[in-house]
């Protein structure tokens, strides 16, 4: 891990700051939804609901942004426990000081052989060599016959 502190403070007990950070949401709740709720308590500078970069989904959380301080701590009593879109949220001052650098949500480095499968990429166009006990019928009517030799020491 690298030695960059990713957030300021105590992640318990946050300093009181412009962000709020709102868990717990609904894959539905968007970012009109919770402009609508937490406008009431003043104006807002932001919203932004965290999406998965693969699917394109919410990931249940989302960071909202007050012109002023006041106005997010009024946000955070009252809004914390509120129920949205059948969720019950939790709201919190943000600890972080900006949003993280997205990342793919995959490994993005060099590949990994093992001895027994090399190309671990191109596995769909491997061929197998045909079985000589199975074909796509199923099951051959043939038998192969195997004669009993003992080993010699």
């Amino acid at each position: 891990m690298s030695n960059r502190r990713r957030h300021i403070g105590n992640r318990a007990n946050p300093d009181p700051n412009t962000c709020l950070g709102v868990f717990g949401l609904s894959l539905y709740t968007t970012e009109r939804d919770l402009r609508e709720v937490f406008s009431r308590y003043g104006p807002l500078a932001g919203v932004n609901v965290v999406y998965d970069q693969q699917s394109n989904r919410s990931r249940g959380f989302a960071f909202v942004y007050f012109e002023n301080v006041d106005d997010a701590k009024e946000a955070k009593e009252r809004a914390n426990g509120m129920e949205l879109d059948g969720r019950r949220i939790r709201v919190d001052f943000s600890i972080t000081k900006r949003a993280h650098t997205p990342t793919p949500g995959i490994y993005m480095g060099r590949p990994t052989y093992n001895s027994r499968r090399r190309d671990t990429y191109n596995r769909s166009e491997r061929r197998r060599s045909p079985s000589p006990y199975y074909s796509r019928g199923g099951y051959r009517s043939h038998s192969r016959s195997r004669s009993y030799s003992p080993r010699r020491y």
